[in-house]
């Protein structure tokens, strides 16, 4: 064979070769697409696609959720606040079916460990769901602190600008706002006419509230807010700016205000209608829906009465501790903390991720801004609270502080423990630094998330080093109440004591009848929300000795916090299963 016909050998060798490849590699990509998912796979789109569907529903929930959406998928959605309206919730009941026969698809046993716990967890949310199914006009997304009307404003308020079409965004958004009041009074006034609407006193105190925020015209607050933001944005021209302004001023007047003017016009009409002036246990299947709405709302799966043991349990064993308290060193009967000045919030945060270092895992470093409540707010609204901020960006957090509460140094210092560090803040980032199902921020375990906050709150009195001893009573009179608070709320909405049966029982502890009062009214207000604080700390301290059983001279506190933390927000039920799951801690 000459050169020449070994080169065109090897040419046509060349081209053989080529073409086997090509051909090798297309029968493997047709292989890698026939290819089955595996259950993992197949159960993070399954989980993806869920919370793509759930969060689109609204624009609120969406943007407090993801600072940018279209990296998550989400390219459109509908400028809405969603509804109250039955065809929603009938809607939503039709949709958690559907997920839970979704969910039947799937093999846990076949699932990473992390999954098979977002398995467990998402089942169990979608089942307490399904529970809800008979209570649907029990709802009541009115109320003078937790209402719509009440944390609207600072939600709107909030709503931080990245881009051109976030500001686009908000005020479309303001616009739907006469709309969503309207299917909200829609849903009161079917609640009316069932007899199952809120008290007159309840409605008092909203009106109050809603012509406070209306009152303030021209000078609200969220038109105050939205022009520093302009002005501070900086992709935007002069007139761009200057129009911006106006639209938002203009739709206030239009739209917003009014609103509340209507939403107030409405409610007036409905006085007199609530004719249930106690707990819920006086209405039609009330002490079903209170049972409903404890489990819901703590996480923890006993039956009231056990809870109701619980609670009594602890608030004899910390009256017991106080009395030896004060028996040892009876100066703290008259103690006060008056001379102690406190640090700025900044610097008690700073204090308080240096306390917390030897008994808790490190946490990202993230930025938190301190704020205070508007004026026109701080009669109504919580004592302090954490905004949640999207899950991908955690690194600026912000913390309101209502002035009107008036702190000493040990109440801001544990506030701030509460909502910063080792409280909400702490627990959010962590988490969201460790989680990779961004389904599981959407979900609400309140016992868990309120639970831990008032569980490393009560522990930060120890962490206090002005007065230890007067800490150490603060600590305990601290739990006392909030104990005797959740106590009440079992004994108010299930088994129907009334006002003078509460004055009654709290003037056995010093307490006054204008205290007694208050505390009343917030607990028909909002039913079960003391449950979600104290029977969530429960929950913790009991895991807690729980793991000191099982480990012995083993057990480590931070240890312990850092399991808690890495299986993030889910019942109770589920945390402690997962608490000795050795496969779920090593993954």
């Amino acid at each position: 064979m000459n050169h020449s016909d070994t080169n065109t050998f090897n040419k046509k060798r060349i081209r053989w070769l080529i073409t086997v490849l090509l051909m090798a590699a297309a029968f493997l990509t047709l292989a890698l697409l026939h290819t089955p998912l595996t259950e993992d796979q197949r159960f993070k789109d399954y989980t993806e696609q869920l919370f793509r569907s759930e969060i689109s529903g609204s624009t609120l929930n969406l943007h407090y959720t993801l600072a940018d959406p279209d990296a998550y998928g989400i390219k459109e959605y509908p400028i809405t606040f969603g509804s109250m309206s039955k065809d929603a919730h009938m809607s939503s009941l039709a949709q958690t079916e559907n997920y839970l026969k979704g969910l039947e698809k799937f093999s846990p046993e076949k699932l990473s460990p992390k999954n098979r716990l977002t398995y467990d967890i998402l089942q169990d949310y979608l089942t307490t769901c399904r529970d809800s199914a008979p209570f649907y006009l029990y709802d009541e997304p009115l109320s003078p602190t937790l209402g719509v009307q009440a944390q609207l404003p600072v939600l709107l308020a909030e709503y931080t600008f990245r881009t051109k079409q976030d500001i686009e965004n908000y005020l479309a958004l303001l616009t739907q706002i006469p709309d969503y009041f309207q299917s909200i009074m829609d849903f009161e006034e079917e609640k009316a006419a069932a007899g199952l609407f809120m008290s007159d006193s309840c409605v008092t105190d909203i009106l109050q509230q809603c012509n406070a925020f209306v009152n303030s015209g021209k000078d609200n607050y969220l038109k105050q807010i939205f022009d520093d933001q302009i002005d501070s944005f900086t992709n935007l021209t002069a007139d761009e700016k200057i129009s911006y302004k106006n639209q938002n001023a203009e739709i206030l007047s239009a739209y917003v205000l009014p609103a509340y003017e209507e939403m107030m016009q409405r409610l007036a009409q409905l006085l007199g209608k609530g004719k249930n002036t106690g707990g819920l246990c006086n209405l039609p299947l009330g002490k079903e829906y209170y049972q409903y709405l404890v489990h819901s709302t703590t996480g923890d799966s006993s039956s009231v009465e056990d809870i109701e043991a619980r609670i009594k349990a602890e608030i004899v064993s910390v009256y017991g501790d106080i009395q030896k308290l004060l028996k040892s060193d009876s100066g703290l009967i008259t103690a006060s903390l008056d001379h102690i000045e406190s640090p700025a919030p900044a610097q008690i945060l700073t204090q308080l991720q240096e306390v917390i270092s030897n008994d808790f895992p490190a946490a990202p470093q993230v930025s938190c801004q301190v704020k205070y409540v508007h004026d026109s707010l701080a009669d109504y609204l919580s004592p302090a609270f954490y905004m949640i901020p999207p899950i991908d960006e955690t690194v600026r957090n912000v913390i309101y502080i209502n002035p009107a509460n008036h702190y000493n140094a040990l109440e801001l210092y544990t506030t701030l423990a509460h909502e910063g560090y080792p409280g909400h803040l702490y627990q959010t980032v962590l988490f969201e630094s460790q989680n990779d199902s961004p389904l599981r921020s959407i979900l609400n375990f309140g016992g868990y998330v309120e639970g831990w906050a008032t569980y490393v709150e009560l522990y930060s009195y120890s962490t206090w080093t002005e007065d230890p001893a007067l800490a150490s009573l603060y600590q305990k009179d601290r739990s006392l109440m909030l104990g005797i608070a959740s106590l009440l709320d079992i004994g108010i909405h299930y088994h129907g004591y009334s006002r003078s049966d509460v004055a009654s029982f709290l003037s056995k502890f010093g307490i006054t009848e204008d205290t007694s009062n208050t505390l009343y009214n917030n607990i028909l207000e909002a039913p079960a929300n003391y449950l979600k604080y104290y029977v969530g700390y429960l929950n913790f301290k009991d895991l807690q000795s729980y793991m000191k059983n099982i480990l012995g001279d083993r057990f480590s506190l931070k240890e312990y916090h850092a399991r808690v933390l890495k299986i993030g927000p889910c019942s109770f039920s589920t945390l402690k299963q997962y608490l000795t799951d050795a496969e779920y801690l090593l993954s």
